[in-house]
């Protein structure tokens, strides 16, 4: 299998890279971008340059995709040669994964009362994470040998409609800065891997003798009867109630900020600390089976038969024997059960260099299945009142050729913003296959993560420079020394 085809290694990352466009939640830039109202969705603690902040016309929306081990560079080298079984010697044995995440904004109104900032939001969320074990793919590369595991296999997934009233606490004679979001929210749709045994091992006496052992876990849930979904517009709005029960969950985020002098300041947020308890319309599976395969036995062997469809039929039979002993062990029951979001949490430090540029960096700590670590680090420049530029590099999951862009264009009270967190992969490699009529096709070498997120603001109210600047008026003997305002920069 080392010699597999050019043409099948991009056609596997052109398909998962079209999947990632439709729908992993990690978003490193924008965190860094409180001129934006959306920037409390990872700090609520994050102060805006405006009194005022309305999401429309045109709502936030954010797509992404994000993976472990696929990337160009783990199928081909530089010289375009392709190394499936070095692909599959770079997976991990159990933790690999595959995410696709978005979020479209329903309505965000923030607004400025006396020393708080208060804000309300609706917005749709979707989170898909495949996890997949080695051996999954590196069958391909090596066959069975003494096994194969599919242990660890896995489909998390999570779409829910979330609602939010948060704060944002900051006064003038004070060095903190603090901040809170409490959400509702209201489950669509659910799938959940809770356990996944998978072993199929192989007898070294007997090599045609396979045992497969079965201890599996999957919960879904859904908030409409899956039944009669095809009738909902056709039902009276006292029968919709019956048909559309949406499952109840919370979630909290937190966030605070200590402006240490007046270049430097320090930042924590947590995220998505909550639940969704799945009652309506849900459904569990476990199947507990094993299983002995002892090869298909040729007996009273008529000649006149071809040996390839005598040797179908007899494998048919078995597979239908072995389907029916899996479906006999499948044991459904319609019991509620809870999922958690994925948590998060950010510490970060911001120092400014200069009343337009500040240096920002943080570390970001995502709970999923374990945690995971990411690095963040770059610049934030206010080129004039109009234009803002963010820059990012960041480094997440074994994948260190990340560079984020941040763009946000005020022409009057429209606030037009891009963020993107992977805009240019480090480096490229040319690709040629005479069987796709390729011919030194350009492709992205390192990237394997991509995230977006477009949208409009109406802003109004921008709050005077020298608000943010360290207060003057206040004496040491009355206040006990200098205290400072945390800004969204000192501009």
């Amino acid at each position: 299998m080392n010699n597999l085809k050019i043409s099948q290694v991009l056609l596997i990352v052109m398909l998962i890279s079209i999947s990632g466009v439709v729908s992993a939640q990690q978003e490193f830039t924008l965190y860094h971008m409180p001129v934006l109202s959306q920037s409390t969705y990872l700090n609520p603690a994050s102060v805006p340059e405006h009194k005022l902040s309305i999401s429309l016309p045109l709502p936030s929306t954010f797509v992404g995709f994000s993976n472990s081990g696929l990337s160009v560079k783990s199928f081909v080298d530089k010289n375009g040669t392709v190394d499936y079984q070095g692909f599959v010697d770079g997976l991990n044995e159990e933790n690999n994964y595959i995410g696709l995440g978005a979020n479209v904004e329903l309505f965000n109104v923030r607004f400025k009362a006396k020393n708080n900032f208060f804000s309300i939001h609706s917005r749709v969320v979707s989170d898909l994470r495949v996890l997949y074990p080695k051996d999954l793919l590196g069958i391909g590369a090596e066959g069975i040998k003494n096994g194969y595991s599919l242990s660890g296999l896995g489909v998390h997934f999570n779409n829910y409609i979330e609602y939010g009233v948060g704060f944002t606490h900051v006064k003038p004679d004070s060095k903190w800065t603090y901040g809170g979001r409490l959400k509702l929210l209201n489950g669509i749709a659910n799938i959940q891997t809770k356990k996944s045994d998978v072993e199929l091992k192989v007898n070294q006496n007997d090599l045609y003798q396979y045992d497969l052992n079965l201890d599996m876990e999957v919960n879904i849930g859904a908030g409409v009867d899956g039944s009669k979904v095809d009738d909902v517009f056709d039902l009276a709005s006292d029968d919709i109630r019956d048909v559309i029960k949406l499952n109840n969950g919370f979630a909290i985020d937190a966030g605070a900020t200590l402006q240490y002098n007046k270049r430097l300041s320090f930042g924590a947020a947590i995220n998505n600390l909550g639940f969704i308890n799945w009652k309506s319309y849900a459904e569990n599976y476990k199947s507990k089976l094993n299983l002995t395969f002892d090869g298909v036995v040729i007996d009273n062997y008529d000649f006149s038969q071809s040996l390839d469809s005598l040797i179908d039929a007899r494998l048919d039979d078995e597979t239908t024997s072995y389907e029916e002993a899996f479906d006999n062990s499948v044991d459904t029951t319609k019991t509620g059960y809870r999922t958690w979001l994925p948590t998060t949490i950010f510490l970060s430090a911001h120092y400014q260099l200069n009343p337009r540029l500040r240096a920002t960096g943080s570390i970001y700590t995502e709970f999923f299945k374990g945690v995971s670590l990411g690095l963040v680090t770059g610049l934030n420049y206010s080129v004039t009142k109009r234009l803002d530029l963010t820059t990012t590099w960041w480094w997440f999951r074994k994948s260190a050729a990340n560079l984020g862009l941040g763009v946000v264009y005020k022409p009057g009270p429209f606030q037009l913003y891009l963020v993107m967190d992977n805009i240019l992969p480090a480096s490229f490699v040319r690709i040629s296959d005479p069987e796709l009529e390729i011919d030194g096709l350009l492709l992205p070498y390192q990237i394997k993560n991509f995230n977006l997120r477009v949208g409009m603001n109406l802003v109004f109210g921008r709050i005077k420079d020298e608000s943010r600047m360290p207060n003057k008026g206040l004496k040491k003997k009355r206040h006990g020394g200098k205290k400072y305002l945390y800004k969204p920069s000192l501009k």
